[in-house]
C-alpha cells in the first residue's frame, strides 16, 4: 500500500510540474501573481499556528483565589 501511495504522490507531483510549466510559459506574470500569493497564505497560516501555540502552551489564568480547607 505504501508503494501505491507513493506511486500516486510521483504522478500527481509530475503533472502539476507540467501544469505549472505551461502556466509559467504561457503566462509568466500571472505565475509571478500565483507564486506570491501563495507566500502569503503559507505566511498567514504560520501567523495563525503560531498565535494558537501561545495560548495553547500559555499557562491557564486563574478565574478565582484558591481556598484552604485545611484550615
Amino acid at each position: 500500500m505504501v508503494d501505491e501511495v507513493r506511486k500516486l504522490a510521483t504522478a500527481l507531483g509530475e503533472q502539476a510540474q507540467q501544469l505549472f510549466g505551461r502556466l509559467q510559459a504561457d503566462n509568466p506574470e500571472v505565475f509571478d501573481h500565483l507564486k506570491a500569493a501563495g507566500g502569503e497564505l503559507a505566511a498567514a497560516y504560520r501567523a495563525a499556528v503560531a498565535g494558537h501555540e501561545k495560548r495553547w502552551s500559555a499557562p491557564d489564568p486563574a478565574e478565582s483565589e484558591p481556598i484552604d480547607v485545611e484550615e
